[in-house]
């Protein structure tokens, strides 16, 4: 309680109430954004062709093959297994991962910087966050991938003793179980538990991580292919082989992004575009909050430098929350690099999940070593990323809109026509690939 009433000595009462009146305006908006008739649209968007249809087949036993492990799938043919083969039971999940995780990045961003500022700033930004907000709406797998990315940078940051690095090595071994993609977060996680001393048992730790990637493996194989439990071992390897001959495939895709775009945001996808029985245009674009997502970057990208400066002069803080943060980045993007397969912008969103607190780190910095209106510049950034996250959340929650309202928003033409693919896409003119 004294921490608390040194802090808000310290500040200007009202810039903090102005943050906390915006957190909760964001909370409201987010969490309705997140529930608001997910069953609409009634049919299939996106990558709904996918994921539910085989979290389906996992219910009647159907073999079928697919790139990415299969918890994700798992946890959306729970739902189906309960409300039926519906969108609304496609989309429950998504929609209770995206509402747990406004919590846990609220922990994230207490543990990080333990400091009672930076977490109405965390729900400003993460709960408000149209590009997590639709796919917390939408039967795919990212806000699962998400969630548990986070969720084990949330335990180390936790971690107290060897069960709590236990804990680190269950949850990364869920994050994989999701996608590959998300193994880079124990490089962030086990620096943590480095500056806590747990790194070791952390290490020591991460054959569970295996085995409980390889259980829902096998757990998969035994469901869709073979009930033979040594059979089912044969096809997990199987599978394996399978998966690592197509995951560099270089699949041509009129909305598919480079690595480089992400950070810049050049070509979010438009996942629906309806005319209802009312004749309203309805929209799902699979975009972020622009202020937020560049912002963000240039707060990653400050935060290299910084770094690199303090590595020059000496002035090295090994437990400042800055390196875990830009480490986490940087090691989530760095395998899409060197790689030839053509990804989209969703693919992004462990990294900014890193890039958003990266920006949160910036926010604390102003508010309590800037200038002295330094929390009024935060609060100005504030009004404008709420501005900015209500203006964009129909593009998100498929509100009806009006055609030019709809073309305000759209800045660029790559942010919503099929025709304007990037270098990178392969669809890319003059020269198109034949699938595009």
């Amino acid at each position: 309680m004294a921490r608390v009433k040194s802090i808000l000595r310290n500040e200007s009462p009202f810039a903090l109430g102005a943050v906390l009146v915006m957190a909760a305006i964001s909370l409201a908006a987010g969490i309705w954004g997140r529930v608001w008739r997910l069953g609409f649209p009634p049919q299939q968007i996106w990558d709904e062709i996918y994921f539910p249809v085989m979290a389906n087949k996992y219910l009647r036993g159907v073999e079928f093959f697919d790139l990415h492990p299969p918890l994700g799938k798992f946890i959306i043919a729970w739902s189906i297994a309960i409300f039926g083969n519906t969108p609304f039971a496609w989309r429950l999940m998504p929609a209770v991962f995206g509402l747990a995780l406004i919590a846990l990045a609220v922990a994230v961003g207490w543990y990080l910087f333990r400091d009672w500022v930076a977490v109405p700033l965390v729900v400003l930004l993460f709960a408000g966050e149209t590009i997590f907000i639709v796919h917390s709406r939408t039967g795919v797998m990212d806000i699962f991938l998400v969630f548990f990315v986070m969720a084990t940078f949330l335990a180390a940051l936790w971690a107290r003793g060897y069960g709590h690095a236990l804990l680190t090595a269950v949850l990364l071994g869920l994050a994989i179980s999701v996608k590959w993609a998300a193994f880079p977060v124990a490089i962030p996680a086990g620096y943590v538990l480095w500056r806590k001393g747990l790194l070791k048992p952390f290490v020591a730790s991460l054959w569970v991580s295996v085995l409980i990637y390889f259980a829902l493996v096998y757990i998969e194989r035994l469901i869709i292919v073979t009930p033979n439990p040594f059979q089912a071992w044969v096809e997990v390897w199987s599978w394996h082989l399978q998966a690592a001959d197509k995951v560099d495939a270089a699949i041509p895709h009129l909305w598919g992004s480079p690595w480089w775009s992400w950070p810049v945001m050049l070509r979010p996808i438009r996942y629906e575009y309806l005319v209802d029985a009312e004749a309203q245009l309805r929209v799902v674009l699979a975009i972020g909050n622009p202020l937020v997502w560049w912002a963000s970057t240039l707060a990653v990208i400050a935060g290299l430098f910084e770094l690199i400066r303090r590595a020059i002069s000496r002035s090295f803080d090994l437990d400042d929350p800055l390196l875990p943060i830009v480490l986490g980045y940087v090691v989530l993007l760095l395998p899409w690099i060197p790689g030839t397969r053509i990804p989209y912008i969703y693919n992004y969103l462990p990294m900014y999940a890193f890039a958003m607190l990266a920006l949160v780190y910036w926010l604390v910095r102003i508010w309590r070593g800037g200038p002295r209106f330094g929390p009024w510049l935060v609060v100005a950034f504030g009004v404008l990323a709420l501005t900015a996250a209500l203006l964009y959340l129909p593009l998100a929650t498929t509100l009806p809109i009006d055609q030019d309202d709809l073309m305000r928003l759209i800045l660029f033409d790559s942010w919503f026509y099929q025709e304007s693919p990037v270098p990178g896409s392969g669809c890319r003119p003059p020269d198109p690939a034949p699938g595009c």
